[in-house]
């Protein structure tokens, strides 16, 4: 698909910087929150391990700069003793508690796992993910995406650098492993996020794109049968953002029923990459991971839900009967590849190749995040998890609602209803002219170039949205950024959207 000429973000971002106006950048993705206690966790964490590497004695004789890798035994013991009562120790003892109780772990092995990943005391190990961290992730994705509660193991994760990471190592894995290659046929549902449209066009992958659209103005996202085109043994994949971005809502049981027995009965080897990184911000949520855990690649970010865009931390999590490996076995040709990995590359899983991959397969000894980064995503992954966690993320979702109807309202625009994540507000200009002008004022609104509203809304407004069809959205819709913005700011923004519309309106109307 060819995106047409659009102003870019950067272009109406400078134009609102010498508008003269305050500016309001509803165009970025990038929340106002930040998640303050599994931060504090982490680094009340991170000053007890240096103490305690410290304390285990130098490593240079008379030279207390250097310390020693701080011994397991009694470990917990001693990092418990000093916890006191800040918002960061009580979120850390609490976190040790989880981990014990519910993963069963060894106190003194799960604080050494933590302490030295902290301090990025040794190589990642297992070089997916650290045992504990994993399995907390698991824990997490099960509670996050709606799958019913099992045995430990049914998923394995492996932590990327952010969410965009985890999207390039899948679709690089994918084609090296001859799951999908140049000329095959991809469905992506649209709108969505701009690098889906672009990853797979690149020059190095070269699929062939099938839209699935979403239907415009409804509570449910897609229309009954819109996804049967997924029946053509062409597709070779399906990739879904659920819920969605730009489009937030979520998709609905009966379409995910559909799909699992669309799979069930004609297409047992479908890929599905399911993108999830706004899960938690809609209550009740189940992903088609519930549904098709044996095709699905899920793809997860902790950026939005913990205000952590720079933390880039993301992860990709795969079932541990994954039908990928069943497809692989029969396919031994593409399996020498990780001859280095293995004596028997044939038997390698698919996340395994992933975890290679991610390193040019030559370099995978020393493949996996970041050891921090790994401690760090599991205290956020917990800050789900641990008991009273759902009052903070109601309150996210009720300040989320509240303000999309601050933006809605001067518009004379409802909520869209059904699942959706209010993340986004994609704002159909159309709608707003027919409400504001009737049926003759939409239709009038043609003549202007749609392109031109973002455009007069940085400039005259200080106000930065950005054009829905740079994201296979209807030409005439604008995307805002609801968690950007505070609620009084975001009024502003949905004013200025109606008298930019009642702008291009009475110009329209003037002989």
């Amino acid at each position: 698909m060819s995106a047409p000429a659009l102003p870019s973000q950067p272009a109406l971002t400078d134009a609102a910087a010498h508008s003269g106006r305050r500016v309001l950048d509803a165009g970025r993705g990038q929340p106002d929150w930040i998640a303050i206690d599994p931060r504090a966790a982490f680094f009340r964490l991170g000053s007890l391990a240096v103490e305690e590497a410290a304390a285990a004695g130098p490593a240079a004789a008379g030279d207390a700069y250097w310390g020693r890798t701080p011994p397991a035994a009694g470990l917990a013991d001693r990092i418990r003793a000093r916890l006191g009562d800040s918002a960061g120790d009580r979120f850390l003892a609490a976190a040790l508690d989880w981990c014990v109780a519910e993963l069963g772990a060894d106190p003194d092995t799960l604080v050494s796992e933590l302490v030295r990943g902290t301090l990025g005391d040794g190589y990642p190990t297992p070089t997916r993910m650290l045992r504990h961290c994993e399995a907390i992730l698991e824990r997490y994705l099960v509670h996050a995406v709606g799958v019913e509660p099992g045995a430990p193991g049914r998923f394995h994760v492996f932590g990327t650098e952010g969410g965009a990471a985890a999207m390039a190592y899948t679709f690089r894995s994918l084609k090296e492993n001859g799951l999908l290659a140049a000329g095959d046929k991809i469905a992506i549902a649209a709108p969505v996020f701009t690098p889906y449209l672009q990853i797979p066009a690149l020059a190095d992958f070269g699929f062939e794109i099938v839209e699935i659209q979403a239907a415009p103005n409804k509570a449910y996202r897609f229309e009954e049968g819109a996804l049967q085109v997924l029946r053509d043994p062409a597709i070779k994949a399906f990739v879904v953002i659920n819920p969605g971005n730009p489009d937030t809502r979520a998709m609905r049981p009966e379409r995910m029923s559909e799909l699992a027995e669309l799979v069930a009965q004609h297409r047992p080897e479908l890929i599905v990459v399911a993108d999830t990184v706004y899960a938690t911000f809609v209550d009740g949520f189940r992903g088609l991971l519930s549904e098709l855990p044996r095709n699905v690649i899920c793809l997860h970010s902790f950026s939005k839900n913990l205000g952590a865009t720079g933390n880039r931390l993301g992860f990709v999590a795969v079932a541990a009967d994954t039908v990928l490996d069943e497809i692989l076995a029969g396919r031994p040709e593409v399996a020498a590849r990780y001859a280095s990995v293995t004596p028997d590359p044939g038997s390698l899983p698919f996340v395994s190749r992933m975890v290679a991959d991610s390193r040019e397969v030559a370099l995978h000894n020393i493949a996996g995040l970041a050891t921090p980064d790994q401690v760090q995503m599991a205290l956020f992954a917990l800050s789900h998890l641990l008991p009273g966690s759902e009052e903070h993320t109601a309150a996210l979702r009720t300040e989320l609602r509240a303000r999309a109807e601050a933006l809605l309202e001067p518009l004379d625009l409802a909520l869209p209803g059904g699942q959706d994540s209010l993340y986004y507000a994609l704002v159909d200009l159309e709608a707003v002219a027919r409400v504001r002008h009737g049926e003759d004022g939409a239709k009038r609104l043609h003549a202007v170039d749609p392109a031109e509203v973002p455009v007069l809304l940085a400039r005259d407004h200080g106000v930065v949205v950005l054009p829905g069809a740079g994201f296979g959205a209807p030409t005439w819709d604008v995307r805002v950024c609801v968690a950007a913005l505070p609620t009084e700011q975001l009024r502003e923004v949905g004013e200025a959207i109606a008298q930019v519309v009642d702008q291009l309106s009475r110009r329209i109307m003037e002989p």
